[in-house]
């Protein structure tokens, strides 16, 4: 019964994902349909088998998943279809192989979306040019944060070369590149996610600095377009695709942790 509401759940927000990376909106159907038929799905299990354990770890983890995604919506540190979509694998596939699915699914989406956000960062600034330019101006403006990632790799050198640990070198190049890509992630954020507009090319789904993230709407729109001139514009990482692929990474490698431990 899992198998078939992991492809469900697959198919669902791989959808959700095609339409969040051609328009920025996911159709608030895909989530609405995804929780009702996960509910309705290990409802009617319970019911036929006897075992509410299942419909109960999907009520549960998937509540208190939209509920922590919703705030951090409202906090405007995540999309309202990012929370709605985590949500909803939960209420679909509370089990997998006896264990609670979304233990393994949370900790490989670390992992997962860290990996997809430098993809799609990287990206951008292929398409964008001149984004390298100014990353290299930034480096040599900031030479001061590569300071001591420089200097423990090149420590972790002579420590290889003369006695083959290459725990530490693998840790220090892994430092080298969490701050180059910290330095690289500002230069997309202001160059890239941030715009400035004049408000007569505002359309419906653009997201304001300032507001929670969600688009306009038309009202909205309107009532902008009485009080300025220019606004701010802001985009980020569209990242709804990040979760089909972390539930197809979970299925096929269980938890990554144990892995690559």
């Amino acid at each position: 019964m899992a198998e078939l509401m992991l492809l469900f759940a697959f198919l669902a927000s791989a959808a959700a994902g095609i339409y969040d990376l051609k328009t920025t909106e996911v159709p608030e159907e895909i989530p609405a349909l995804m929780v009702s038929f996960g509910l309705f799905y290990w409802f009617v299990s319970a019911l036929t088998f006897g075992d509410f354990y299942p419909l109960a770890v999907s009520i549960s983890v998937g509540t208190l998943l939209l509920a922590l995604g919703i705030l951090a919506y409202k906090k405007g540190q995540w999309g309202g279809a990012d929370a709605w979509i985590l949500a909803s694998i939960a209420y679909m596939v509370p089990l997998f192989g006896n264990e609670i699915f979304m233990a393994n699914f949370l900790s490989n989406f670390l992992i997962v979306g860290a990996l997809y956000t430098v993809i799609y960062a990287t990206g951008l600034g292929l398409l964008r040019p001149g984004v390298f330019s100014y990353f290299i101006k930034d480096i040599r403006a900031n030479a001061k944060f590569f300071i001591l990632p420089v200097f423990f790799l090149i420590a972790s050198l002579f420590t290889y070369a003369f006695q083959g640990i290459d725990a530490f070198l693998r840790l220090s190049i892994i430092f080298l590149l969490l701050v180059a890509f910290w330095r690289y992630g500002k230069i997309i954020e202001s160059r890239v996610f941030r715009k400035r507009i004049s408000s007569s090319a505002l359309k419906e789904g653009d997201v304001v600095e300032g507001m929670i993230w969600r688009g306009i709407t038309k009202p909205e729109i309107n009532e902008i377009r009485k009080k300025k001139k220019y606004v701010v514009i802001k985009e980020g990482v569209r990242f709804v695709p990040a979760f089909p692929l972390t539930l197809l990474v979970t299925v096929a490698f269980g938890n990554l942790l144990f892995v690559f431990m």
